[in-house]
């Protein structure tokens, strides 16, 4: 399906609409509301789960990749024991252990000592797909500040049920996306994260630190000035570069 048109249609979902085949020139004035309305916020989500009821003491699974080799960086001995405190701006982001579009165990603190960009999508979100269309190129322009990475965690497919690996994979494909994208399996790590609107974006220190919190798409301009925020404030926290 062409990009234009997956667009039109998420963001035709996005603004409550249902997709049910090709998009008429009767409604083609619905699509432009949808995708003008749908790119200046976010968008609530759709048949959102249950919360898990708090049965434990709360924490996450333990997070193994200390010598995953799964193609991304390594964990740095300073975070080997990384784990987290929250998932409000202060806190530091939970590790965690998620399949990637290769089918690798990934982990948050493989990526730590990089500034780190991550966000919560939903393949039927037109502010998710818009962000997603222009992420190779806002990657590069990140990497030319200093060691950063961009990690999204897909969430729920067209229909708003719960994102599969196929759903992944085509979402990379799609958008020739490199870095990585993870599956969150039956939409555990989101409820976990508290998503009140797609998509989120998380703007993280090196350190894992949360410095910014944005229930919506964030201006490109906003993220390259956070990176180059970042790289100078945390200076002494970036792992080397090659």
């Amino acid at each position: 399906m062409p990009t234009v048109s997956v667009l039109a249609t998420a963001a035709l979902a996005c603004a409550g609409g249902q997709e049910s085949g090709p998009i008429s020139a009767e409604s083609h004035w619905l699509v432009t509301l949808a995708l003008v309305t749908g790119l200046m916020s976010g968008c609530s989500p759709r048949n959102p789960l249950e919360v898990a009821g708090d049965d434990d003491d709360g924490s996450s699974p333990e997070a193994t990749c200390e010598v995953a080799d799964n193609g991304w960086p390594g964990v740095l001995a300073e975070h080997s024991s990384y784990q987290g405190t929250g998932v409000s701006q202060g806190d530091f982001l939970p590790n965690f252990q998620l399949k990637d579009q290769h089918g690798n165990d990934t982990c948050l603190n493989q990526f730590l000592g990089s500034v780190l960009i991550v966000d919560a999508s939903t393949r039927w979100c037109g502010p998710c797909n818009e962000a997603a269309a222009e992420s190779a190129v806002l990657w590069e322009h990140m990497k030319e500040i200093g060691p950063s990475w961009i990690l999204t965690l897909m969430v729920q497919d067209f229909t708003a049920a719960p994102a599969t690996s196929r759903d992944v994979e085509e979402w990379v494909d799609m958008y020739d996306i490199e870095y990585p994208v993870l599956l969150d399996v039956q939409e555990q790590t989101s409820a976990s994260w508290q998503v009140n609107s797609y998509p989120l974006f998380f703007f993280i220190a090196p350190t894992g630190e949360i410095i910014e919190r944005i229930e919506q798409r964030p201006p490109e301009a906003e993220i390259l000035a956070f990176v180059q925020r970042a790289v100078e404030d945390w200076a002494s926290d970036l792992r080397p570069q090659d």
